[in-house]
Formats: C-alpha cells, structure tokens, sequence
C-alpha cells in the first residue's frame, strides 16, 4: 500500500513539474503574456501573505474595497465628463480601452490558438531542406468594436493569397461573420475580421456646419458625409474630382447626394459653390431643394442638353481667363466651384429617345469631365445601370462609390477591375440597409466600405429654406474661338480654279473658303458645297473607259452628259 502510494505521488509530483516547465516555456515564447503572468503571481503571493498575517476576512474586505472604489471613480468619470471618458477608457477611446482591447486580441483572443488554426486551415509550409513546418506569424492586433483587424507576416514562400483563398476557413475557425485579406507590404498583409457591422445602425444627418469654419474653402477636400466601418469620418473630396455613384433602387444614393448637399449648404449661399442640378424623373428626388440649385431641370431634355452646353461654355471661358494666370483655379465669389448634378444618369443617355440630345449631352459631359477639373468643374453622376452603353465616360469619374448591386459583375464595372476581388462584396449588402456602401479611398488600394448619413424629408426642406443658391449667374460669353484669329490667315479675294472640265462659273467651287473654319487653327479648305444648292467636289480628271483602247464616240472631253440638278450632276472628263 505504501509502495503504490508512493509511486502516484511520484508520478503527480512528475506531472506537475511537466507542466511548471511548459507553463513557463509557454509564457516565454509569448511575452507578451510572461509580465503580466509574473505581476498577477506577485499580487496573489503577496495576497496570500497579508491574508496569513491579517485574516481572509481583512484581506478579502481590503481587495473588494478598493475594487468597488475603482469602479464609484470609473462611474462618477463617466457622469461628469463623458467625452474623456469614451477617449480614455471608453470602448472606442484611444488610450487604455484600445491598449487593453489590443492585448487581450493580440496574446488572448489570437494569439493562443493561432498555430492551431494555421495548421487546421492549411496555411503551413515545409521546409524540404529542414524539414521544419513555417506558418504565418501573428506580429499585432489593432482591435474596434467591430472590426479585428491583425498584422500577419508571411514566411517565404507563401504570397497573400494563399490567405484569401481561406478567408471563409479563418472566419469560421476565429468565429467572424467576415473576414478580408488586405496587403500591407512584402511580406506582410492584415487580416481584417468583422465582429459585427459596425454600420449596422442608421446614421443620422451630419450636422450643417457652423461657425467660422464653414465657410473655408479647404472643406471642398474634405466634406463629411458619414463613417467607414472603421468607425472614422468618411470624407469627401469635391473639389479637383468628378463623383460616380452606382446603385440598384432603394440603394440608398439619395443619402449621398443630400448629405454633400448638407456639407456644401454654407458654401452654396455663400455663392462659392454652384450646384446645376437635373432630375430626368421629373423631380421626385431633387425637388424638395431646388431653391439651393442655381439651375434647376427636371422635365424639358432639351433644357438639360442646354444645361450641359452652358456648363461646357462657362468652363471654356474660365480656361481662357486663367491661361497663363494660373494652372488651377481658386474658389471665389468670382469663380465658384460648379457641380453639375445628375440623379439619373441612363435617363438622358441610353434611355433618351432623341438620339441628337443624347449624343449632345454625352458629348458636353465628356468634355466636361475631361477638362472641367483645372477651371473648377465637377460631375455627380448616379445611374442604377453601370453598364458602358448607359455611361460612356465611367472612367474619366475619379471617385466611384458602388452601393448595392444585382451580380458581382456589376462591382468591378463601377470600381474597377478587381475590386470585389479585394472585398467590395456589393451583391452582400441586405436591401435593409440602404446608404452602405463600398468607395476606393484616396491612399488606399482596396475599396472601403462606407455608410452616408440619412437625412429626411423635414431637413432637407429645413435646408432649402434656410440655404437658398446665392453668387452670380453664370453665362457663357463663346469666346473661346477668338483667341485664334491671330494663327489663321485667309485671302481676302476669291482665287481663280481652272475650267479644264468645262462647268459654268457658278458651279465652280473655290479653293479656299473666305469664312473661317469651325475648327480653330485648322487652315484646310471646307468640305463640301458653300451653299446648300452648290455643285458638288470637282474630281480629277480621267480618261475616258474604251472598249478595244478607242475613245467613246458619245463622250466629249469636258463635256456635262447628265445633269437633272446642280446637286447631282456626272461630269466625263
């Protein structure tokens, strides 16, 4: 009995020094757990000792004392000062809450199991020379409420798409409704795991600004207009760009056009910001706020077209007036930043029966996108087909937001190639969620997803009455061809043509024209007739057909042989 007794003793006191030593080879190879470890082993040696000398009853009331003291300090911290408090311990705050947040995913959440998942995942790598087995390493954790989001360095030998390829594994195993492989450097790439949707809830309307700041034209780089799922501003940049935003209905791109418009409202009473705004649906959008509109469409195409054109001259006289001044230009009562607004692109494009309107609209929005950034001019263009029929100039738009769409498809046509790819899950977006969507951030090479403010029907009559359109009114001058009278010379008399070919003196068409060109610079003679009734081109002279190389007997030399009108007339020469 002794003997049996001593060989289990044995062995328990041989187990428990196993796992003394892989408790401390274990705190060891992760150090960021030793220190902490080696403070909560001091405090309970020390904790033991006072509860020896005092009692467990003192000690026990002296460690629930100072307990719930912490916790009264923490709540009257968070009574009388709560701004500091969600900044400094708060679950957002960015001090200790996100130290603690960061540590505990870091060396508790992840890192503990980790090399169990990279195997289970089948993310390792055998060395064949070795014969060691390398996985990914887990280097850091930067931890929000909803969103995890670890720095992960690669072995060699493994590219980060061995990682997208089980970006639904890793969710599953590390309990994510969603995980996205973003690259961060060679060798290196983070491994952003979603919690929860962190835009889940709606966003209410961004304020208006007020104050001194609200009318500085520095806000034209930067307008809120709602949040990113990391929880920060979503800032627009208006000036310098053309904006896309590509949605199915009920997407929500009624909350993006109204929270810019929010942003912009000092700005646009201010007469430093033009909105020339069109509504081919008749008005069910925008015209709760046509008074903040400088010029306002919504049922007449051929007034769009119009639109478009003024906008297209107004520009071109600007680029005449800063010639040589200035290579940009700067916002001013003088010259305000002009955003030409259209809520429904396909509408007055592929949609639009009257082909000659169509074709002068998308010829005016191509110049204006193509030469409006310099002068001061911006596009808003939304459309719910991204098709290239419906928008013939989707890549001269330099900031592209896609809200909800039908197929993955449609994602890269309105983000380009690649991005659902790099996460723009856009067919994922529930339909009870309008406003979420997905934008390529400047600085960034993978799309954000992003969420604008919803402002209601109330507010935005609150801002049509209270922001009225104010500034000059601006109309084009056409003086964008006479600055090229200077490059161009024309005879002043007429110059002889020859009569080899026998036409009457007024079927012949002179060689240079005596009116200018439409084309500036362009010196070459007009083609065509100079009046509607004219005679055609004359053509160079040939020889007449034969059948065995004899002339023709019922053709003379230079002779018209049919002539019903002055239009149509065959000359044999």
């Amino acid at each position: 009995m002794g003997d049996w007794l001593g060989r289990l003793l044995r062995r328990a006191a041989l187990k428990c020094l196993k796992a003394a030593a892989l408790a401390v080879w274990f705190l060891c190879t992760r150090p960021g757990l030793f220190l902490p470890a080696a403070v909560l082993g001091c405090l309970i040696a020390g904790l033991v000792e006072v509860a020896g000398r005092l009692g467990w009853l003192l000690a026990g009331s002296v460690v629930l004392g100072s307990v719930a003291g912490l916790a009264g300090l923490l709540a009257v911290w968070w009574r009388f000062a709560p701004s500091s408090f969600a900044r400094f311990v708060g679950p957002t705050g960015r001090t200790a809450g996100r130290i603690a947040r960061n540590w505990v995913g870091r060396w508790v959440r992840y890192g503990i199991l980790w090399g169990f998942w990279m195997r289970r995942c089948g993310l390792t790598k055998t060395d064949k020379t070795s014969g060691r087995v390398l996985a990914p390493r887990l280097v850091k954790v930067s931890s929000t409420p909803a969103l995890d989001r670890l720095l992960v360095r690669l072995p060699a030998g493994m590219a980060p798409g061995a990682l997208e390829g089980c970006d639904d594994a890793l969710a599953n195993a590390m309990r994510a409704s969603e995980a996205r492989v973003r690259k961060h450097k060679p060798g290196m790439c983070w491994l952003e795991l979603e919690k929860r949707n962190p835009l889940a809830k709606t966003i209410p309307a961004i304020p208006v600004p007020t104050g001194g700041g609200a009318l500085d034209a520095a806000r034209l780089d930067g307008l809120h207009i709602g949040y990113t799922d990391h929880l920060e501003p979503w800032l627009l940049k208006i000036r310098g760009n053309h904006l896309f935003i590509a949605g199915e209905t009920g997407a929500g791109k009624g909350s993006v056009i109204w929270s810019m418009l929010r942003s912009l409202a000092p700005l646009i009473t201010a007469g430093l910001v033009q909105v020339w705004a069109i509504d081919p649906k008749g008005g069910m959008e925008l015209e709760f706020g046509r008074d903040m509109f400088k010029r306002y469409e919504r049922d007449n195409y051929e007034a769009m077209a119009k639109l478009f054109e003024d906008a297209v001259g107004v520009m071109d006289d600007r680029t005449i007036d800063l010639r040589g001044v200035a290579r940009s230009f700067t916002v001013s009562p003088e010259t305000p930043l002009v955003i030409v607004l259209v809520d429904e692109l396909a509408d007055v494009t592929e949609l639009n029966e009257d082909r000659q309107i169509q074709n002068r609209i998308e010829n005016a929005m191509g110049r204006l996108l193509t030469k409006g950034r310099a002068p001061g001019f911006s596009v808003v263009a939304c459309t719910q087909i991204v098709t290239k029929d419906v928008v013939r100039w989707r890549d001269q738009f330099t900031i592209r937001i896609a809200l909800r769409l039908k197929t993955f498809g449609q994602v890269d046509m309105s983000l380009g190639e690649g991005a659902h790819d790099a996460g723009a899950y856009c067919e994922a977006i529930p339909e009870d969620l309008p406003g979420i969507g997905y934008v390529r951030l400047q600085g960034r090479a993978e799309p954000v997803r992003v969420r604008a403010g919803y402002v209601t029907d109330e507010e935005i009559q609150d801002m049509n009455a209270t922001y009225p359109a104010g500034g000059l009114t601006l109309t084009p001058t056409g003086r964008r061809d006479e600055h090229h009278h200077d490059t161009t010379t024309f005879d002043t008399q007429p110059v002889e043509t020859s009569n080899r070919i026998g036409l009457a003196e007024t079927d012949r068409v002179p060689a240079r024209s005596l009116t200018k060109n439409t084309r500036p610079g362009d010196n070459r003679p007009p083609r065509g007739p100079v009046t509607p009734g004219g005679a055609p081109r004359t053509r160079k002279p040939r020889k007449p057909r034969t059948r065995h190389g004899e002339p023709s007997p019922d053709v003379v030399t230079g002779e018209v042989v049919s002539s019903t009108d002055a239009t149509d007339a065959e000359v044999h020469s």
